[in-house]
């Protein structure tokens, strides 16, 4: 049977919009955000202090320092980027007819889906036998003493209450998740990259965004080299597992009160409150929300866009943009609550710095900046290696040899097709294999290699269509076979096809899935490969 992808997790928590007796605030609508604090460090600050040691050297020079006749350019030029784009995009956007990968919109809940039960992870084969505890996470980068984790930590052990975990002298910022496994990794890139301006130490959550909460929350440096990428930033990366015991939490029945602003409903023009995620019922947090102002939504009063941009968002980090929110309390109702030094957003999947999602364009600062540096860990790596030689029949220590891999993403987009049938819908696997002939040409002409290997993957569940790309000479990996799921847990099904496709030197995915969309950037900016989308909604939609 084909593997099921995770799909959008419908699962909504709030557990802090009880109404304060007395009180008349709306409950979608209220809430205090975070309040001002003294912040005499930063990241910047910290990274000096450790830099300016014998033992690392001379201090470098921040990476976002410019001098400031060449910051008041770089203002002035986007002030005029953003002016002129406007109007081009708003444009495009009213008349385009094509459809995104969009998310689930999460309902309200009447009673909180159960945390799963955790599974026993058992070691992979011979080849990752150097596992740290069975664990998938590790790194062979020896991070500086201000990029660990520790350096901006208050003490050594996540406690019960986050705000004791962390230091009074430095700002942090995090959000939650809710919108499927790759949207929330684009989530995440937001998340850090909006740290990142605003000199701001992320905590990130961990994914919780599969169906029916049927997998444990999996850790982000689980699968992925946080070190490594650490350093790529010079930035330090936190995880909520690291600041919060959720487990002595939930045992002692202790909840910790945090302020977030509410921008999934100034940024929905029909919402009715902030953004729910499975990640606050997990973390035992009691979220009190302060409703964001109109001027952050990219495009006020449109309501068939959902952006906001990164320094619209960023404004409500510093104290002159928090000041001027919170001085007009009738347009952005608030409710009291502890002061710390944790920002926090609701829902930050729909952030761009010039143009709806532009995640898919290689100037996309979330990708450049950020997630282009988010390599999987060495053990996830070489479990996928294991895996390849498997499928090509290979020795445990043989080379693997180049292959060009397929995402067909059809499942759950059959509610995209409206009424056209689903077969005149899709595209043909014809349309792949002109891609796939495309990318076998494109690579041959670079890197003077003939690809034959071609892997497909995808979340079709037809043994019909299987048969049909066996036919065509196409592997697949089988993880019902494999035992994926039992050994390493429900995530890994769709987390290994996402390793084996990054590891490809060509890619043909499918338009219009951010699954493929994350796959060919991984394999154009890791590997030099030569990639394609194919094109679909109706028959012949990808013929050229």
């Amino acid at each position: 049977m084909a593997l099921r992808y995770p799909l959008e997790d419908n699962t909504l928590s709030d557990s802090g919009l009880e109404q304060a007796e007395g009180s008349s605030y709306q409950q979608d609508s209220a809430h205090i955000p975070l309040l001002p604090f003294d912040r005499s460090w930063s990241p910047g600050v910290l990274k000096e202090k450790f830099a300016t040691s014998p033992a690392l050297g001379s201090p470098r020079r921040s990476r976002l320092s410019l001098p400031l006749v060449a910051r008041r350019r770089t203002v002035l030029l986007m002030i005029v980027l953003v002016a002129g784009s406007i109007p081009l995009a708003l444009w495009t956007r009213l008349n385009s007819d094509t459809t995104r990968e969009l998310e689930v919109l999460p309902e309200k809940l009447e009673i909180y889906p159960p945390i799963p039960e955790p599974i026993d992870v058992l070691i992979p084969p011979a080849e990752t036998s150097e596992l740290d505890q069975g664990v998938l996470g590790d790194s062979a980068v020896v991070l500086p003493e201000y990029l660990r984790p520790e350096a901006w930590l208050a003490g050594t052990e996540a406690t019960v209450h986050v705000k004791d975990s962390l230091r009074n002298d430095t700002g942090y910022l995090t959000s939650f998740l809710s919108a499927g496994f790759t949207n929330d990794q684009i989530t995440i890139g937001n998340l850090i990259y909006l740290a990142l301006i605003t000199d701001r130490v992320p905590i990130l959550p961990p994914f919780t965004s599969y169906i029916n909460a049927a997998a444990m929350p999996l850790p982000f440096s689980e699968i992925f080299d946080v070190p490594r990428m650490s350093l790529a930033l010079d930035s330090p990366i936190l995880e909520w597992h690291m600041v919060k015991d959720s487990d002595r939490s939930h045992a002692e029945g202790v909840k910790d009160e945090l302020g977030c602003w509410n921008i999934w409903e100034v940024d929905n023009v029909h919402s009715d409150g902030p953004r729910g995620s499975y990640s606050t019922v997990l973390l035992n947090l009691d979220i009190s929300y302060t409703r964001a102002p109109a001027w952050l939504k990219l495009y006020p009063g449109f309501e068939h866009d959902s952006h906001s941009s990164f320094w619209s968002l960023a404004k409500l980090a510093f104290s002159d943009g928090r000041n001027e929110a919170l001085a007009n309390p009738g347009a952005n109702p608030t409710r009291p609550s502890q002061s710390n030094n944790l920002l926090c957003y609701d829902y930050l999947y729909y952030v761009c710095a010039l143009e709806t999602f532009e995640f898919e364009k290689d100037y996309s600062p979330m990708w450049r900046e950020v997630m282009v540096h988010a390599h999987w860990t060495p053990s996830l790596e070489e479990l996928a290696r294991g895996y390849l030689r498997r499928l090509f029949r290979l020795r445990d220590d043989a080379e693997i040899p180049p292959f060009i891999a397929i995402h067909a993403r059809r499942g759950d987009f059959s509610g995209w097709c409206g009424t056209v049938p689903q077969e005149e819908c899709f595209a043909p696997l014809s349309a792949f294999a002109r891609r796939v002939a495309e990318v076998q040409e494109e690579v041959r002409a670079r890197h003077g290699v003939d690809v034959q290997h071609v892997i497909m993957t995808g979340d079709e569940q037809d043994p019909l269509w299987w048969a049909s790309v066996e036919e065509r000479g196409w592997a697949r990996i089988d993880h019902d076979a494999e035992r994926t799921a039992e050994l390493y847990g429900n995530w890994y099904p769709v987390v290994l096809d996402a390793v084996v496709q990054s590891m490809a030197i060509g890619f043909v995915g499918t338009d219009r899935s951010t699954f493929s969309h994350m796959g060919r950037r991984r394999v154009m900016d890791w590997n030099q490969g030569a990639v394609r989308l194919v094109k679909w909604g109706y028959v012949g939609a990808d013929d050229h």
